[in-house]
C-alpha cells in the first residue's frame, strides 16, 4: 500500500473531521499522468515544514477505470 500526501484548502478544524470521513472512501487522483482510482486504508492529520496542516493516507489502488 502506498502513502499519499493530500492537501485541502480547509482549516485543521475542518480538516480533521475530512479524515474522520476520508478512511473507506474510494479517491481518485492523478500520478505520472494516469488517473488512478484507489480506497483509503488510514489517514491521519500531518504537519509539513512550515507547519501547514496536510492529510497523509495509505491508500490500496483499485482496478484501473
Amino acid at each position: 500500500m502506498a502513502k499519499r500526501a493530500f492537501r485541502f484548502p480547509v482549516d485543521e478544524k475542518s480538516l480533521r473531521s475530512v479524515v474522520e470521513r476520508l478512511v473507506g472512501q474510494q479517491v481518485h487522483y492523478w500520478e505520472d499522468g494516469r488517473l488512478v482510482r484507489a480506497r483509503v486504508v488510514a489517514a491521519e492529520v500531518k504537519r509539513d515544514r512550515y507547519g501547514n496542516p496536510y492529510v497523509e493516507a495509505e491508500v490500496e489502488e483499485l482496478a484501473s477505470l
